[in-house]
This record gives structure tokens, sequence and C-alpha cells, in this order.
């Protein structure tokens, strides 16, 4: 073997043994994609860290495209539970890593669709996944915002960029059993993956897990509000924590926001057993009493604990 098949083959096992792979679809997918082929200008030692790497920067700084982190991934894709024959709509193409592993998974019966608004992100995405040789992949220029509905309806959609709402051309697109997996921001500075069911007219959660992405960008882009989390707010949130004497305080800054704000909001230890309904915002529910509303632009977020 190799050392790159090393370095790549122990980055799963790591993933593996962590518990963040539980499929054998999901674990064939990271062992047969490189992740290295989709980081040309990185280490293959670094390819197979598990981290993420940012790949672009506006000229102020801000990073705007990567690979996310790999463990991250795992999580997501089986949150997204594909099956073969599948068709997918993902929203950040990023390196087309991503777009790799679920195009291996679907196999050849199925279609991965990759859109991003960046055209270099969408060249250099297009470029790895040939060199990989997932050729089959559409990588397409053009706002995700408003999804893709030449090539709906779709199985699956994903989000690896950051939402504060669900836009709903994106639910319009899914199937009448699809599933939708992003990253939506509940509250400032708190973010979790939320992988929905179309239900009866609303949207109702199968899973959640803390996340820390890079936001959507376009049309349907939030002014840039959230506060920075900056060493003096993560040294705060680990003396509140630890206050708490609930949770580690060798967790990321970003699931530190997230303990804390379930923690004060609603007196929960974790996201277990948390769900979260997505209903229009004419819709004639009435919450309970047990139950806390998120007002959004186009949704209201009905959160509870099963």
């Amino acid at each position: 073997m190799s050392d790159t098949s090393t370095l790549h083959q122990a980055l799963i096992d790591k993933i593996k043994q962590m518990g963040f792979i539980r499929t054998p679809s999901v674990e064939a997918a990271f062992r047969a994609v490189p992740r290295h082929l989709f980081l040309p200008n990185v280490t293959v030692k670094k390819a197979y860290q598990d981290d993420a790497i940012v790949t672009k920067w506006l000229e102020n700084g801000q990073p705007i495209s990567s690979s996310s982190q790999p463990t991250l991934m795992a999580i997501m894709l089986e949150q997204l539970d594909l099956k073969v024959g599948d068709r997918i709509l993902e929203i950040g193409a990023g390196t087309g890593y991503n777009a790799a592993l679920m195009a291996h998974i679907v196999g050849k019966a199925g279609e991965v669709i990759a859109l991003d608004i960046d055209k270099d992100i969408v060249e250099n995405a297009r470029e790895n996944l040939e060199l990989a040789g997932f050729q089959q992949v559409k990588v397409i220029c053009t706002d995700g915002g408003f999804g893709y509905p030449n090539a709906a309806p779709y199985d699956r959609i994903i989000l690896t960029v950051g939402a504060w709402d669900i836009i709903p051309a994106w639910q319009e697109q899914l199937k009448a059993n699809g599933r939708l997996l992003l990253p939506l921001t509940i509250k400032e500075n708190v973010e979790v993956t939320v992988a929905f069911d179309l239900a009866d007219g609303y949207l109702v959660s199968t899973s959640i897990n803390p996340c820390g992405f890079m936001k959507l960008r376009g049309a349907f882009a939030k002014p840039q509000v959230d506060k920075q989390v900056n060493q003096k707010n993560i040294s705060r949130l680990k003396k509140l924590l630890k206050t708490a004497l609930i949770f580690p305080t060798s967790i990321l800054p970003f699931e530190m926001q997230i303990q804390l704000y379930i923690l004060q909001k609603f007196g929960r230890r974790s996201l277990n057993n948390l769900r979260i309904r997505a209903y229009p915002q004419d819709t004639n529910y009435t919450p309970t009493a047990n139950e806390s509303v998120i007002v959004k632009h186009w949704t209201r977020l009905i959160l509870d604990w099963t």
C-alpha cells in the first residue's frame, strides 16, 4: 500500500472508529474516493487530516469556499440517507469532493447536480471531478438559492453552505418523499445541520447535529451581522459551560454556542430528541405550551423535545 493510500485509509478508519461512519455505502464511498485529488494545492498529508481546508478567499480575507471537515461530511452523508438511483441536488459545489462521494453512493442509475455561484469554483470542481473519474457529475454556475428546476424533482437536496432560512424553491423541488439537508441558523451564532423530510405541507426533522459553515451567497444571502467568535468569546463560553458542570470544554466554538443556547433557552443539556418543524408563514398551526416558535422570513420553525 502506498503512503498516500495509507494516509487515506487511516483517516477513514479514524472517522469510522469515532462512530461517524455508520453505513456500508458511506464507508465504501469514503474509501473509494481520494480526497487529495480534490485538493491539488495542498500536501497529501494535509489532505488526509480531519480538518476543513479553505480553498478560496475574497480580497478582504473572508473565506468563501472550502473542503469541509471529513467528519462533518460523514455526519451529513449519514443524515442524507442516500439510495442507489437517487437524484441529488447539491448547493455549494466546493472542491467537488462531496459530490463525488454522493455519486459513488447513488451509482450510475443516480444523478448528482452541484451548483455554485462562483465561476472559478465551478471550473475547479469540474476539473477535480474529471481527474477523479466522476465526469457524470454536473456542476453548474448559478445561484443555488433558486435551486435548479430544470432537473427537479429531487430525492435529496443538500446544502453545504449555511442558510438563515428555508427558501421555498428548495422545498418545491423535492419529491413527495424527499429529504432536505441544510446547515440552518437557529439564532445568532447557533447553526445546526437539519435533515428535513417533506410531510403534509411542511418539513419535519429526522436528525439534527451541530455545525459551522460559510454562508449562502447570492440573491438570498443574509447580511453578515453575526458576532465574531473570537478568543475572548470562547473563554467566556468555556467559563459558562464549566459552571454548568455538564459539558466538556474541549469542544469546538460552534458546539459551545449551541449547547449554551439550548441550556439557557430551553434548560436542555443536548440536542437529543429535539424536533424542528418548518411551516410556511401562513400556516394555521397553533403551537402548544411546550413548543417554541422561531419566526423566519419564509418559515416558522417549531421546536420541541419528543
